[in-house]
């Protein structure tokens, strides 16, 4: 299979660059708490255009959240809760972006997977750790905050993207 070499050099580029700007985005205090930028998933939305095979960006992701866990504090946490929650983010992101490619940007599509990846997070928590609907109600607040910041890394992959010709 040709397809699977150019894959694996694409993957271990965006892994690479994805576990750097995570470990940046670490050594900065959060200007709010729990809630960063994201940077790192700009090697995620730019896979999302690049990878057209879904185990492949599976893969990427799996790479990245692995991997950015093992080098910070609260590994079993940051496993628990980030492993699976950019997983299913990376699914809606393909399918949206499969079905809505010629009407959609990096923007719109990371959008989607950081509002995903929030309330896969919020989800998890929920079955895992905190038993009260209570914590819920500051939800729509991390949605609005995923917007954002979704909207922000999804600017930065488009404008990565429109360069590469």
């Amino acid at each position: 299979m040709m397809a699977y070499p150019d894959n694996t050099k694409i993957i271990s580029i965006l892994a690479s660059i994805s576990i750097v700007l995570g470990f940046l985005e670490n050594l900065f205090p959060l200007p709010i708490p729990f809630i960063r930028l994201g940077i790192s998933n700009i090697p995620i939305v730019i896979g999302v255009y690049l990878i057209k095979e879904l185990r492949f960006l599976l893969l990427l992701g799996g790479i990245k959240s692995l991997i950015t866990a093992i080098f910070s504090t609260g590994f079993i946490f940051r496993l628990i809760i980030a492993f699976p929650s950019i997983l299913v983010a990376i699914l809606f992101m393909f399918y949206y972006h499969k079905a809505t490619k010629n009407y959609s940007s990096a923007i719109s599509t990371s959008v989607i997977g950081s509002v995903v990846n929030i309330t896969m997070q919020f989800i998890i928590i929920k079955l895992v750790i905190i038993k009260h609907l209570a914590f819920l109600k500051i939800l729509p607040y991390f949605i609005l905050a995923a917007i954002l910041t979704g909207a922000i890394v999804g600017l930065i992959s488009n404008n990565i993207l429109n360069k590469r010709g």
